[in-house]
């Protein structure tokens, strides 16, 4: 009787895959890209798409369930790990290793490396009536502000609390960030900027806040709601799940 070939191998090869048996139970199925290529699930696609023909993608498992992926590595020019991750209402989440991201999906940045104000549910708006459309941050004077995601400036001017930029993020995202005390470089509409180009800085004060409005689709999101939604996990979680990989 002919020897039983393991399903998850069957289920590599039978994609072109090539299967490789790691420790403690675990198994790896790899491919090297090719305009050609297909691939089993829609995830895979997807990693396949960012990648250039000549890259490496590895799909690992346990080898009981092996359409259950713990991690997928695309090998490019650089090296990108994403993690198959429980959400605390146990639905399964792709997140970058290298971000804490939701993949695919925008990943933002705090615009200060400092924080911004809590509002919560009892917060009193009297005398802050901006806060109900706009969150604040607050750091050391002349900090620098950056965007909150790689965006193209639609608008930038001046208004009675300061410098404002707004951004178009794609994806029905967009940001203004008003109370700027300085630019750095005057932005103008149509520029493209990253998360490193600094729009301005705080005013100079010991103290100093600015004012950030997130929107999708145009409906405004608070900051730490639209932040928490591309980080579905914490830092805390995925160094455990990082500590605990069989290998």
């Amino acid at each position: 009787m002919a020897p039983t070939v393991e399903e998850w191998i069957a289920g590599c090869t039978s994609y072109d895959g090539t299967p490789f048996e790691l420790k403690k139970e675990y198994a790896q199925c790899s491919w090297i890209v090719t305009d050609s290529l297909a691939l089993p699930n829609s995830f895979l696609r997807y990693v396949k798409n960012l990648a250039s023909d000549g890259s490496k993608i590895h799909w690992v498992a346990s080898k009981k369930d092996f359409g259950d992926a713990l991690l997928v590595v695309l090998e490019d020019s650089t090296r990108n790990v994403y993690l198959h991750m429980t959400r605390e209402d146990s639905s399964k989440v792709w997140v970058s290793s290298k971000t804490g991201c939701l993949f695919p999906g925008p990943c933002p940045h705090v615009p200060l490396g400092w924080s911004a104000l809590a509002i919560v549910d009892n917060f009193d708006f009297e005398g802050m009536e901006q806060l109900l459309s706009a969150d604040v941050f607050t750091g050391l004077g002349e900090a620098p502000i950056y965007p909150v995601l790689p965006g193209v400036v639609l608008e930038a001017g001046r208004d009675s609390l300061g410098n404002f930029v707004e951004l178009n993020h794609g994806n029905g995202i967009t940001s203004r960030m008003f109370g700027i005390g300085s630019w750095k470089m005057a932005p103008t509409v149509g520029k493209a900027l990253g998360v490193k180009d600094a729009v301005g800085r705080l005013s100079p004060q010991d103290s100093s806040t600015f004012f950030l409005t997130v929107r999708q689709n145009g409906l405004f999101v608070r900051w730490k709601d639209f932040y928490k939604s591309t980080h579905p996990v914490d830092s805390t979680q995925i160094a455990i799940f990082k500590k605990n990989l069989p290998f």
